[in-house]
C-alpha cells in the first residue's frame, strides 16, 4: 500500500513539470495581429492548446496602443526571451507603426478576451476574443 501510494504521489507531483515542458519554437505558427485605429485584425484569434505561436503585433497607424490578455498570458507559457514583453498585467505594448514579437503556447481551453486599455480605444472598439481549443 505504501509503494502505491507513493507511486501516485510521484506521478502527481511530475504531471505539472512534463506540462510545462519548453515548447519546439521551431514548429510554431506565425498569427499576425495588426493593431489600427481602434480595431485588431483578426478581432478573433482561434488557438490550441500546446501550438506555440509567434504572435506579431504590427501597428499600422502613428498611435500607440497595446494588446492586453492578462487572462490569456496567465493560461499560457511565454517564451524566457520575451517575459519582459509582457507586463505583470498581460499587456503588450506597441509603439505607433511599431512590431513587437511574443512567442507564446496556449496551455488551457477556454475564451480569453482582449483589449487596447489605452483611454477610450476599448469603447471605441478596439477589443476582441481568443478562443483556445
Amino acid at each position: 500500500m505504501l509503494a502505491r501510494t507513493a507511486i501516485v504521489l510521484a506521478l502527481f507531483f511530475s504531471t505539472p513539470a512534463l506540462a510545462q515542458a519548453a515548447p519546439d519554437w521551431s514548429k510554431a505558427e506565425t498569427v499576425n495581429i495588426g493593431l489600427s485605429s481602434y480595431a485588431f485584425t483578426p478581432s478573433t484569434l482561434n488557438l490550441r492548446v500546446g501550438q506555440p505561436y509567434h504572435l506579431v503585433f504590427a501597428s499600422s497607424v502613428t498611435k500607440d496602443h497595446n494588446f492586453a490578455a492578462p487572462e490569456l498570458f496567465k493560461s499560457g507559457m511565454i517564451a524566457d526571451a520575451d517575459k519582459a514583453k509582457v507586463s505583470k498585467d498581460g499587456e503588450v505594448e506597441v509603439d505607433d507603426g511599431g512590431t513587437v514579437t511574443v512567442d507564446f503556447t496556449p496551455q488551457n481551453a477556454g475564451t480569453y478576451p482582449f483589449t487596447c486599455t489605452h483611454f477610450m480605444h476599448a469603447t471605441l472598439g478596439m477589443k476582441g476574443t481568443a478562443v483556445v481549443q
